[in-house]
């Protein structure tokens, strides 16, 4: 008993490297001689976040890959397929499918690309994966994922403007001129229903592919299929207009209420006005949370500095006025309320429009 262990397990260790070997050819090595055509699909299935402070973009996504490798082909009857099944019949399921996590990373022996987003933060979550092959060594490689990417904004036409979010997928190890990233528009789709962005409507999803040249840390170069995935969303700006522009308008708008009030005082015109400008800098302060942190000047940004502008004119002129004797003269402080009733609007109004032209046509 203990001469067949003996001889069991020295037969194991000669054929375990052997076998070892063969597997770790076909894992490792990809079909074919030349750059390897894989094609590649993605559908955008959910946008769960777009951060405007940090400039990331959060969605739920899917990757199709299929290539050819013949030496995975087999004979349909063996597996219970029809025999006249033909070679590019892809129209049902084939009879070998590796399901799940395990089955795909473990189980499958057979190569495959492993396909990475560079501008990713974090890990990536796969949810699923699949592998399935047709007779003729046809594969196709599906993985649904959750995942966070770095994506700049320009964000200088806030809260009026559109983004163009990319996102890249690179494939480890191998160089372009081993294996090209070929963007197929039968393997591509997108999830109509706009399910997490509320502020946010989603416009087209653009696919190529372009060479990119990598450096490595000794110095030496390479160029490297890059598969680019661009993602339009436009920023629905109704309810910021609403809950954040339109209330300071309506704060500065209550100031101008200083030229009505015939007979005041300069104290108090002033204390009414000043009063105006503190609610307007606390709102301000609320209203930072809703405007992203960029070190460029935004249309809010602009449009905020002309109002603080426009109310410090305001005190100003009160105080020229004062200075020019308006105290002991009341036909010029009437005067001056009549001009002013109607230029501070219209000045805010043009000041306003002239922000719109530079920001927003310009």
């Amino acid at each position: 008993m203990n001469t067949r262990m003996l001889l069991g397990c020295i037969a194991l260790l000669i054929l375990l490297p052997a076998a070892a070997q063969d597997t770790d050819f076909i894992r490792g090595a990809p079909p074919g001689d030349g750059p390897v055509e894989v094609r590649i699909g993605f559908n955008l299935v959910n946008i769960t976040d777009v951060g405007e402070k940090e400039e990331t973009l959060d969605f739920d996504g899917a990757l199709y890959l299929s290539w050819t490798d013949p030496r995975l082909a087999y004979e349909p009857e063996e597996y219970g397929m029809p025999a006249d099944w033909q070679a590019g019949d892809y129209s049902h399921a084939p009879a070998r499918i590796y399901q799940g996590v395990f089955a795909v990373r473990e189980v499958f022996e057979g190569w495959r690309p492993h396909v990475v987003i560079p501008n990713g933060i974090g890990d990536r979550e796969s949810r699923s994966l699949a592998v399935a092959i047709w007779p003729d060594g046809r594969l196709l490689y599906s993985e649904t994922f959750n995942t966070k990417v770095e994506a700049p904004m320009d964000l200088r036409r806030f809260p009026f403007d559109k983004q163009s979010l990319e996102i890249f997928f690179h494939p480890i190890v191998y160089h372009r001129d081993e294996l090209v990233l070929v963007p197929d528009d039968a393997l591509s789709r997108t999830w109509n229903r706009n399910m997490g962005i509320a502020d946010w409507t989603r416009g087209d999803v653009r696919m190529q592919e372009q060479p990119v040249e990598i450096e490595f840390f000794d110095g030496s170069r390479a160029d490297v299929s890059e598969f680019v995935v661009t993602v339009e969303i436009q920023r629905r700006p109704l309810h910021f207009m609403l809950s954040i522009v339109f209330p300071m308008v309506l704060l500065v708008s209550l100031t101008w209420c200083v030229f009505w009030m015939d007979g005041e005082t300069l104290a108090n015109r002033v204390n009414i006005t000043f009063i105006g400008i503190l609610s307007v800098v606390a709102y301000y302060f609320v209203m930072l949370d809703s405007v992203p942190e960029v070190s460029y000047l935004t249309l809010t940004d602009a449009f905020v500095l002309a109002t603080f502008l426009i109310l410090s004119a305001g005190v100003a002129l009160i105080v020229v006025v004062e200075r020019m004797g308006g105290s002991k003269n009341t036909d010029i402080i009437v005067r001056v309320d009549r001009i002013c009733r109607w230029a501070f609007p219209l000045a805010y109004l043009v000041v306003a429009t002239l922000l719109g032209i530079v920001f927003l046509i310009l």
